[in-house]
């Protein structure tokens, strides 16, 4: 099993857990090479991490700055709260992380050069569980799993950011992998934060600034490209769980065209088949009220932007040329849960967001965007 996480397998403490931390899924190729010498580029990640090693050993690179590399990796989840703080406290010292296991808690902070901003690490162990071996021979191998949450702090904001994994808690012989239900610790993590900052944030309304105020700013304006990806709503006894491609839960390509199959039924039904303005105006009542109206508990879209591309501008204009002109800018893209389901045992009961790497930059760009619109 593939973990998403650091795997303690009784790694030494100093430079044996620290080459082993470094190789793991908690630091990209990319970070790694990024932070050594420009004639070492091409190593491998492996490669990477002993040469960092042995670097931060020699005390030819600093701890700070493999750790402020770490931090601002972007990563899959994010949440954010908006408002003020009163103090950022010196904790636990966060270069400790990158030669043992540590205790569990907070970390930091760590500061980037003329930037008022910081950043804290709550750290969590999590005890994982294999069956090795089959049949009679079968035994349950216990490993240790180091789940780390950032904080970026801001003046007027507070952002988490983590990576999900599975894993086995169980200790029978059917051990099964599970989500780690990291949706019942964030909002621990954030009080405790809220206390050592002595923070006053609060969530912002996403399913406002999403379904309200981006839609009527974005959807259907010039030069912008917003597609529907996936909805999940609950109303009147109804559950609806579609998907824009590759859809099991309702057997439809798209959102658009569950919409355009309804539309279709109901001016069928009332004579109105051959009237292509109603045509669109029903299917865009219908689509409003699947994401917008019908209790959604979250929902994913992508949001992109038709630009002016400065390698063909010197073209001649013909009508081949003017596709060739524009290029698509990625804005956003992400699963947003609203958190509308406050005492639930699943991630409805949390207001945070899926992202996705890539074009669209993790968490960093989706809280970049984010914060752009907030006006922060």
């Amino acid at each position: 099993m593939d973990i998403n996480a650091f795997v303690d397998c009784g790694f030494s403490p100093g430079r044996d857990f620290r080459v082993k931390f470094l190789e793991s899924k908690e630091f990209t190729a990319d970070i790694l090479r990024g932070l050594i010498s420009s004639g070492q580029r091409n190593l491998k990640k492996d490669e990477a991490a002993s040469s960092l090693a042995d670097a931060l050993e020699k005390g030819n690179l600093t701890p700070d700055e493999v750790l402020l590399a770490y931090v601002k990796q972007p990563r899959t989840w994010l949440s954010i709260k908006t408002g003020s703080h009163s103090c950022t406290p010196t904790l636990n010292s966060p270069a400790l992380l990158l030669s043992e296991f540590g205790e569990e808690g907070w970390y930091g902070p760590i500061q980037e050069l003329n930037q008022p901003k910081q950043w804290y690490i709550r750290t969590y162990k999590i005890i994982d569980r294999l069956l090795a071996g089959n049949g009679g021979t079968s035994q349950i191998n216990v490993q240790n799993i180091r789940w780390s949450v950032i904080a970026e702090v801001s003046e007027n904001y507070v952002a988490l950011s983590w990576d999900g994994f599975t894993f086995s808690p169980t200790t029978n012989e059917h051990v099964e992998n599970t989500q780690f239900p990291f949706w019942q610790h964030i909002p621990v993590f954030f009080d405790e934060l809220a206390r050592i900052c002595d923070g006053q944030w609060k969530h912002p309304n996403l399913q406002k600034i999403i379904l309200h105020d981006m839609w009527d700013k974005y959807l259907n304006k010039p030069s912008y490209k917003w597609k529907h990806l996936r909805v999940r709503a609950e109303a009147a006894g109804l559950v609806i769980n579609a998907h824009s491609a590759g859809v099991q839960d309702v057997n439809v390509k798209g959102l658009q065209a569950l919409s355009q199959h309804i539309a279709k039924s109901v001016l069928n039904k009332l004579g109105l088949a051959g009237d292509t303005s109603k045509m669109v105006d029903t299917e865009d009542t219908i689509l409003l009220t699947l994401i917008k109206e019908w209790g959604t508990k979250s929902y994913e879209f992508q949001l992109d932007e038709e630009v002016v591309s400065n390698e063909t501008e010197l073209e001649i204009e013909t009508e081949a040329n003017k596709l060739k002109k524009y290029k698509l800018k990625n804005l956003f893209k992400a699963h947003c849960y609203f958190g509308l389901k406050p005492n639930s045992k699943t991630p409805d009961c949390l207001e945070h967001l899926k992202c996705f790497m890539g074009y669209y930059g993790g968490s960093t760009g989706v809280l970049k965007f984010l914060l752009k619109e907030l006006g922060l």
